[in-house]
């Protein structure tokens, strides 16, 4: 049997549904509900509202203490995919993976190989718990998302991209770090995540060797910085950063 995407919560440009291969309890898919759409300051910003609404509910039912998101542009894995998850649609998807006391944590589910990798079965009452929850607080004015936690001031950049080895910039791993505080990702400025994502996109094109694609891995533990990954990827490339990072524990939550 074909495995069916249970669609649980949909908003203007962004809809969150079940992946076809869950690999955790706290694993869904984020995708734009019009692959045509250019992100935008108002689709981030229902991004960041989608994201957040689900946050706080996993937060609630689940006792989620943290999130991992995961988006590849340009690029869809194969093979092994050590450390990511595998593409489901080329529609743009982030995946989410939520960390909940005694789940699967998918530091855990993406150190083995893909065809290793056992599908969680176990979802349904959970996603039953979600469906009333979001039942409950339809109509409710929404909390506004992209607002930081700290005002943002002057014209530099809303991230400053540092290579994680500064003795070799192109080695194709940096990290984006926001200029502003935010104790969650959906407390970022949408406009930041527009500009984080024309950077990415200069990135790429500025990359020695040529880049075919980036990854971006970020975790956001309450009330701890935002870390986001972000990795060239390039075809017939042996250095393997995304399979490494995450084998080194760069997914691995403090305090489990």
């Amino acid at each position: 049997m074909v495995p069916i995407r249970t669609n649980l919560y949909s908003s203007i440009f962004w809809s969150i549904s079940r992946p076809k291969f869950p690999l955790s309890l706290g694993h869904f898919v984020i995708r734009l509900n019009d692959p045509a759409l250019a992100f935008s300051a108002e689709s981030a910003a229902d991004l960041l509202h989608c994201y957040g609404s689900w946050r706080r509910a996993m937060t609630e039912l689940s006792g989620a203490t943290a999130a991992q998101l995961y988006i590849a542009q340009n690029w869809q894995p194969v093979g092994d995919a050590l450390g990511e998850p595998l593409a489901e649609t080329s529609t743009p998807t982030l995946h989410v993976f939520f960390t909940i006391p005694g789940s699967t944590t998918a530091a855990a589910a993406l150190r083995l190989p893909a065809h290793q990798r056992v599908a969680v079965e176990d979802t349904a009452d959970l996603d039953e718990q979600l469906r009333m929850l979001r039942d409950s607080v339809a109509g409710e004015p929404a909390l506004e998302a992209g607002l930081t936690d700290s005002p943002r001031s002057g014209p530099e950049p809303a991230f400053r991209l540092e290579a994680v080895n500064p003795a070799t910039l192109n080695d194709g791993h940096w990290m984006a770090v926001p200029r502003t505080a935010s104790a969650t990702i959906d407390h970022i400025e949408a406009e930041s995540l527009v500009e984080l994502a024309g950077a990415m996109d200069h990135l790429a094109t500025q990359a020695t060797p040529p880049v075919q694609g980036l990854t971006v891995w970020v975790t956001d533990q309450w009330e701890s910085p935002v870390e986001f990954h972000l990795f060239a990827r390039r075809h017939g490339d042996e250095r393997q950063h995304v399979a490494n990072f995450v084998a080194d524990g760069g997914l691995d939550v403090p305090g489990l």
